[in-house]
């Protein structure tokens, strides 16, 4: 567990629909209080639309995680009212280096001109990113209903509505909605309960996170290694985030052990040979992934629509992840608020054709 940051607790609250009978019609109900649904609700709360966000946790993410955020999801978040914290909070960055073995073959600059309001980057562990999402839902709570601790456990996707069944400590309950929007990570439970498939490519690699705490003298910049002399035959990866927690990728191999590879007296020496024998450092968190590219074949079931990890899963390289689906989730919240307002029609007219024969011939 990381020794910077402490998890808030969030309250759990009975369900008013325990105490009622019959079903109640919501218009959005959306499942996953991560990144992607809290953004998804904040921007239709913005629009005047009202949502019902459950999540069967009751606290933001365990871990760092996603940390590079970008220029445009950043003006996405200015305009949500969740930006600014994050700025301030957030190692901003704009240069990167890449290195083969100990030279430097590369360097870029995100941001080579003054004056534009949001940064190219800020590193940002997602926990503190998440606990500002939750801080800026509840100042919209008349129309964002946000519930700790609400499962889903049953899906009725019809053509419609749609219908859940929430399980809780005090009991279940139903809501139904006209629309349903998943936002439940990539091992989707309503993905499965509703028997769709996200599918695509595992890559046979492994890499190890290391969140180490240092006072260092690397600069607020991307490094990259290839081959270093520290590491050989593999890739290196060096970000800098708040409370001086600095994040190491390490690539491993697809032999590598991940339990093994987790362990404090495994890791130590990966970290000490990287920064020198003379450097004192602290483990905060660690972790082992293999990356997967997949998606699901729609991300639209009737008046289901998948969201983020749930529709779709990209390698963490590029910092693609967590930009990617929030990009997407404005791109959908708009449409989404036109249509419950009439404003738009829930299916578009397929795009008019012109044939050759039809254009008017071109005049001198």
């Amino acid at each position: 567990m990381p020794t910077t940051y402490n998890n808030p607790v969030y309250p759990y609250r009975r369900a008013p629909e325990l105490d009622r009978d019959g079903i109640r019609h919501c218009p959005v109900v959306i499942v996953g209080a991560g990144p992607t649904g809290l953004a998804m609700a904040i921007d239709l709360a913005q629009q005047g639309i009202e949502s019902v966000v459950l999540d069967d946790n009751n606290t933001v993410s365990v871990g760092s995680r996603a940390i590079c955020f970008a220029k445009r999801t950043l003006e996405i978040l200015d305009r949500l009212g969740c930006a600014q914290p994050m700025v301030d909070k957030g190692v901003t960055w704009q240069r990167g280096r890449v290195f083969f073995q100990a030279r430097e073959v590369y360097d870029f600059d995100l941001l080579p001109e003054a004056g534009h309001r949001m940064p190219a980057f800020i590193n940002l562990q997602q926990y503190y990113f998440e606990e500002y999402l939750v801080d800026r839902a509840n100042e919209l709570n008349e129309l964002i209903d946000l519930r700790w601790l609400h499962k889903v456990t049953a899906v009725d996707s019809q053509a419609e509505r749609s219908e859940v069944l929430v399980s809780t400590e005090d009991g279940d309950y139903r809501l139904a909605c006209d629309y349903l929007l998943v936002a439940d990570g990539a091992n989707s439970r309503i993905r499965d309960l509703l028997g769709l498939e996200s599918r695509g490519q595992v890559f046979q690699d492994r890499f190890l996170i290391a969140d180490v705490i240092m006072k260092a003298v690397f600069p607020t910049e991307r490094w990259f290694w290839f081959d270093p002399p520290f590491h050989p035959n593999q890739s290196v990866l060096l970000h800098r985030q708040p409370d001086n927690v600095w994040r190491i990728d390490f690539q491993l191999g697809w032999d590598a052990d991940p339990e093994e590879e987790k362990k404090e007296e495994n890791i130590r020496p990966r970290v000490q040979a990287m920064l020198g024998a003379d450097v004192e450092f602290e483990l905060e968190w660690a972790s082992v992934y293999t990356f997967r590219c997949r998606k699901m074949d729609s991300y639209i079931h009737r008046r289901v629509f998948f969201m983020g990890d749930a529709a779709h899963q990209v390698s963490p390289f590029g910092a693609r992840g967590a930009n990617g689906a929030l990009q997407s989730t404005e791109n959908l919240a708009w449409k989404l608020a036109r249509v419950l307002k009439g404003q738009a029609p829930r299916r578009c007219s397929p795009p008019t054709t012109t044939s050759a024969s039809t254009v008017p011939p071109r005049t001198s």
